[in-house]
């Protein structure tokens, strides 16, 4: 999967990983430069916002909620497309009512918590698909905040529907947690007790983890096409997700 060659040095980000260069069922592989996924833009530098833009991204999806987008903004402002020929969307993959709060909050595993919010934001998880199969032409950049969880099942989504095998799907989730881990030994150094800081942030992106989903989109929805089918996209827009990630 070429890992060093995916990972990309845009200061600040600690998680942005090109998508290319993954196997696919016919000897090619998924296409460079077309979609990119990281954790929260809005540490780049100027140094890493001119990084991001050289590389070719031209629509930013962030999978926030609108309260973290004001809490956390991109830098490059409100006039991101007439300034920097930039779209960004906002399009959450987020509940906040109390059912689903609660049914995350008895998630066992990892593994729980990812098949709960697939069953839970169908919808959610749907918009952020269509809103890559739709974005206009150039790379796009997918984010939450770690760039490990919501973005993790939209990333995982994407490729399995391309055909990218489960194995590859989850050794590139795998990758979230060396970037991350640096990051996280900052952050339990700043606040001193690693008993302060809820163990859902901590970044765990085991194998299995990723594994277990799939298997569970297999399972339940005869795979991620399925599953996004039943959901409420085209297949006409599963064509554009193919069209634009593979190289054929």
């Amino acid at each position: 999967m070429y890992p060093e060659k995916r990972k990309l040095n845009w200061p600040n980000c600690h998680n942005a990983r090109d998508l290319g260069g993954l196997p696919l069922p016919d000897g090619t592989q998924t296409r460079w430069q077309a979609i990119v996924r990281s954790d929260l833009p809005a540490r780049l530098t100027a140094a890493g916002q001119q990084a991001l833009l050289d590389y070719g991204i031209r629509t930013i999806i962030d999978l926030r909620r609108p309260n973290e987008v004001i809490e956390h903004p991109t830098e490059f402002g409100r006039n991101a497309f007439t300034e920097y020929g930039l779209t960004i969307l906002n399009t959450p993959v987020e509940r906040t009512d109390p059912a689903f709060r609660r049914s995350m909050k008895a998630a066992a595993t990892r593994a729980d918590l990812y098949c709960g919010a697939l069953q839970w934001m169908a919808a959610e998880n749907a918009a952020a698909i269509k809103a890559i199969a739709h974005a206009r032409p150039g790379g796009i950049l997918i984010h939450c905040h770690a760039g490990k969880d919501r973005t993790g099942i939209t990333t995982a989504l994407l490729l399995s529907v391309v055909g990218v095998a489960a194995a590859d799907i989850a050794a590139d989730y795998a990758l979230t947690q060396k970037n991350l881990w640096p990051l996280y030994a900052k952050w339990v150094a700043e606040v001193g007790d690693e008993a302060e800081i809820d163990p859902w942030y901590k970044p765990i992106t085991a194998p299995e983890t990723m594994l277990a989903t799939l298997d569970f989109l297999d399972k339940q929805y005869g795979g991620a096409a399925g599953y996004l089918l039943q959901a409420g996209v085209c297949e006409s827009e599963l064509r554009l997700l193919r069209q634009r990630l593979t190289t054929n």
